[in-house]
This record gives structure tokens, sequence and C-alpha cells, in this order.
């Protein structure tokens, strides 16, 4: 069975050979440190331990402001990025994970938006050629790829203002927020129909999106209800259209989130942060019919625990997740560098071991 096979049965909460095996971001240092322990250079982890890789085609899904670097240094540098935003940040990121820090945001008020509004139009040329070329290189290996654009809310309160604004602006402004929402939305939509009609078709959409945060929703389960639901309705009856699973990457606490991403059609949540209290056991007990789970194999245990340890949180919960289908292996997040390539090479062993489905 292929990779992109395995995938598409497992979002269809159908049976595959085995569980999918997944892991999208590897540290720099991880692979720094993973290389000195033995892993080729040259050689990525997906292709060294034989992953199932999920592709991921992007366009360039911002306001296309002119960028400008208004300070820098040996080690970082502040810039005007292309939605207005200005950010302090490590200047290699081969060095550092971080993310950068926002200072200022262009947006905050309706007249600042109303100014750039109609700087969302949907073109072929938020689509870039290597991007295209890369599309159809991947389609001749039958690799699973998704669309991954940035989801609505996410572009309100990390792509264009930075959490300070947009969450207070959310229950003060509202008509404002419901505004920047739709507009992205139908943004969006335009720019994936237009990647159909250009003969580029997708496994899935896969949104990456952080809306909570150890102690739960960012937002309360009203707002949701209020601002962002009809959006990702919206979306959802377009992958419907497309035969597609839409996908969410959420950090943090998703345990209020997850009833209400149900209700707006999402097939599939990922990565189910473990220290965050996201156990996927219970999980699967209370939703498991109704949407795919994708991840929370702690990397806490991968780092720290015994070797009996990670066995033991491998087996309990890939056991449990995979029972009827609709389970992706994923750490609960990233792979840190304080996973050694001897210990990550036991976890990929122990998931081929406790996710294989026998079929009688």
């Amino acid at each position: 069975m292929t990779s992109r096979e395995r995938l598409r049965l497992t979002l269809s909460r159908s049976l595959p050979d085995r569980v999918p095996i997944v892991d999208v971001t590897f540290w720099p240092e991880t692979l720094y440190r993973w290389r000195q322990e033995g892993m080729p250079t040259g050689v990525e982890p997906d292709d060294y331990f034989a992953l199932d890789r999920i592709e991921r085609l992007t366009f360039d899904g911002s306001l296309c402001l002119p960028t400008q670097v208004l300070e820098e240094t040996e080690q970082w540098r502040v810039r005007r990025d292309a939605n207005g935003v200005v950010t302090k940040e490590w200047r290699d990121w081969t060095v550092s994970y971080a993310p950068p820090v926002r200072l200022d945001c262009l947006v905050k008020t309706w007249d600042d938006w109303l100014r750039v509004k109609d700087r969302l139009r949907v073109s072929p040329h938020r689509l870039s050629e290597p991007a295209v070329q890369t599309y159809f290189d991947w389609r001749k290996e039958d690799r699973f790829v998704v669309v991954a654009p940035t989801e609505p809310m996410w572009f309100l309160i990390e792509g264009l203002t930075g959490y300070k604004v947009g969450l207070p602006l959310l229950i003060e402004q509202p008509d404002l927020a419901a505004d920047i929402l739709n507009t992205y939305t139908d943004f969006v939509l335009g720019m994936c129909q237009l990647c159909v009609d250009e003969g580029i078709t997708f496994d899935g959409l896969w949104f990456f999106s952080d809306l909570c945060y150890k102690n739960g929703m960012l937002f309360s389960p009203r707002c949701y209800r209020e601002l962002l639901l009809s959006c990702h309705r919206k979306i959802k009856a377009w992958c419907e259209a497309q035969n597609i699973p839409l996908i969410l990457h959420c950090d943090g606490d998703m345990r209020q989130f997850l009833p209400l991403l149900i209700e707006a059609g999402f097939d599939c949540v990922q990565p189910l942060e473990a220290r965050c209290g996201n156990d996927v056991r219970e999980l699967k007990r209370l939703y498991g019919t109704r949407i795919v789970f994708f991840g929370n194999i702690s990397a806490d245990v991968m780092a720290y625990g015994s070797d009996a340890e990670i066995e033991a949180e491998i087996a309990a919960k890939v056991t449990v997740a995979k029972e009827g289908g609709g389970y992706i292996y994923h750490s609960d997040h990233s792979i840190p560098p304080t996973v050694s390539l001897t210990r990550y090479t036991k976890v990929i062993q122990l998931v081929r071991e406790h996710g294989a489905y026998h079929k009688r």
C-alpha cells in the first residue's frame, strides 16, 4: 500500500494496512544532532525513516505590501513584512527555532483595514512557478498533496495584527473582525479554486492555526460561533465539493474546541499536545466516530522517558486510537533536539509494531 493510499483511507476512517507515520517538523538543532549521531548528511528524516509524507502546497496569502528591513545586527533583524507587521527575529533560523517578536502592525481600525482590503485579490501571480513545478513532481511520485493556506482567524490575529491587537478586536470591534474573516475566507477559496482550475488538485486542505493555548481556546465558544463558524463551514463546503478532507493543526488544549470543530465539519485535528492535557484515548472514546486524530505521542516522553515509558506511551495510545481506523501517528508537537537519533529510531519501530492492522 502506498503512503497516499494509506493516508486517504485513514482520513476517511477506513482501515489501511497500518497507521500512517508522519512527523512534519524537525528542529534545525535536531537535524544537526542526528547528523552527528549517524544520520547521513543530505538525507532527510522522511527518507531515512521511510515516513509517510504529506506534501504542502502554499500560495502568497499576504497583502503583498512592500517589505523593508528597519534595523539589523549580526544576530537579529527588525523588518516590516508583506502584511505591514513589524517583527524582530533571529537572522539565522538554523540556529534557533524561536518565533519572531511582533512589535507593531498596520491594521488596527476600520480605516486601516479599508485602505488595504482590496489588496487581497485572487491572482495566479500568488502561486510561484517553482511551487507549481514541485507540485507536478510530487504527483509523478504519487505523493499525498494538500493545499495549506492561512486560516482566516490566524490571518487576523497572527498575520495581520498580532494577539495584543487582534484578540481585543474580536470583542471590541466584532463587525471589523467579521469583515476581515469573511473577506479572507473568500480570498482563500478563490485561490484554492484557481489552483483547481489550473489542474492543481489536492488530497486535502490543511490549516495551521494555533487557536488554543495551554489552558484552552484563545476566545470563547460564543465568539467562535458568532464570527468564525460560518467561515469554516463555507470552507468545508468547498472541500466537500472537491471530495477532500479538511484538516486543522492547532496547538494547545483542544478539549473545549473539538466539539466546535466537529460542528464546523473538520475531518482531522493535529497535533494534540499531550503537555496541554489532550489524551487521544479519551478523545477517541468521545469523538472517534466523527473525526480523525493525528498525533499526541509525547515528545517529552520521547526525550526524557525510559525505554519502558516510551513503549507504554506508544502502545497505550496507538492501540486505542487506531481502533476502527482514523488515527495518524505524529508527535504531540514537533521533534526537538532533546530527542536522540537512537530514541527516535525506537519510536518509529514501536509505532510500526503497534500500529499494524491485522485484517482477517
